[in-house]
This record gives C-alpha cells, sequence and structure tokens, in this order.
C-alpha cells in the first residue's frame, strides 16, 4: 500500500498494492501444498484414491475464505481512508475559520476534500477487487475442477 501526502500535509492512502504480497503468496502456496499433499495420499492409496478430489474441496474452501477475507480487508482500507477523510475535513475548517475566509471558499474547499475522498475510495475499492477477484476466482475455478475430475486422473492412470 502506498501513501501520499495530501495539500493540507495529511497523509493519504492511494491505490498500488492494497492487498499485500504476502497474502495472495500464503494462499497460492496452501492451495500448491494442499494439490501436492493430494497426489501424495492418492499414490499411495491412503483410504482410497479420492484425495486429490478432497484437496479440491478444500481448494475452493480456502478461494472462499480468501473472497471473505478480501471483504474485511476492504472495510479496513475503507475506514483508514474515512478516518483520514474526517481529520483533513477538520483540520481544513479550523484553518478557514481562523482565517475568516468567505463562506463560498469553505464550501468549494470542502467540496475539493469531498471529491478527493470518493476518488481515492473508488480506486482503492477497484484496485482491492481486482486482486482479490484474481486470487478468488483461480482458487475456486481449480479447486472445483480438481474437486469434480481429480480422482478420474488416479482412476484413469492405475
Amino acid at each position: 500500500m502506498s501513501i501520499e501526502s495530501s495539500e493540507n500535509g495529511t497523509s493519504v492512502l492511494v491505490t498500488g498494492s492494497t492487498i499485500p504480497k504476502r497474502h495472495r503468496l500464503i494462499h497460492s502456496l496452501v492451495a500448491l501444498l494442499l494439490i501436492v499433499l493430494g497426489v501424495y495420499l492418492s499414490i499411495i492409496q491412503f483410504a482410497g484414491l479420492e484425495w486429490l478430489t478432497r484437496t479440491g474441496c478444500l481448494i475452493v474452501v480456502l478461494g472462499v475464505w480468501s473472497g471473505l477475507g478480501g471483504i474485511i480487508q476492504e472495510r479496513l482500507l475503507i475506514g483508514r481512508l474515512n478516518f483520514q477523510h474526517r481529520v483533513a475535513l477538520a483540520r481544513v475548517k479550523r484553518k478557514l475559520r481562523k482565517l475568516n475566509v468567505s463562506t463560498d471558499y469553505i464550501e468549494k474547499e470542502i467540496q475539493s476534500i469531498e471529491d478527493d475522498f470518493e476518488d481515492k475510495t473508488d480506486k482503492i475499492l477497484h484496485a482491492v477487487r481486482l486482486q482479490l477477484g484474481i486470487l478468488e476466482v483461480s482458487l475456486l475455478i481449480t479447486g472445483t475442477l480438481l474437486w469434480g475430475f481429480g480422482d478420474l486422473f488416479f482412476k484413469l492412470s492405475f
């Protein structure tokens, strides 16, 4: 996640890598580990051949869990941005009241901060949803294919 300073000196979240790379890496490694474990348990026929199918189910669960984690991550990022937005508004209002500027100018400055907040919120939401969407869809597709067809690989090869 990158941070940028706004005109009034507050730091503001902006897009970039809003989801930590370790989040995507951990989910991918866990999925890969589950596949390897499923293949191994199927090869040694530990309680049947269906272990690759079972790991497909677990990868689907991992994909759903990733999506839920993304919703939480999105809410946390928006919450931080809301807090920074309220602080920026309070600072600008206090500063403008001290300067005794016109109400039109105050409204213009506040609207500028509101527009900036909406732009940054849209950027964050877009970046988070895109990053998590790719991870979640890849996990769900992989898991579903293994869940549905994983046993065929071993039944046809043995």
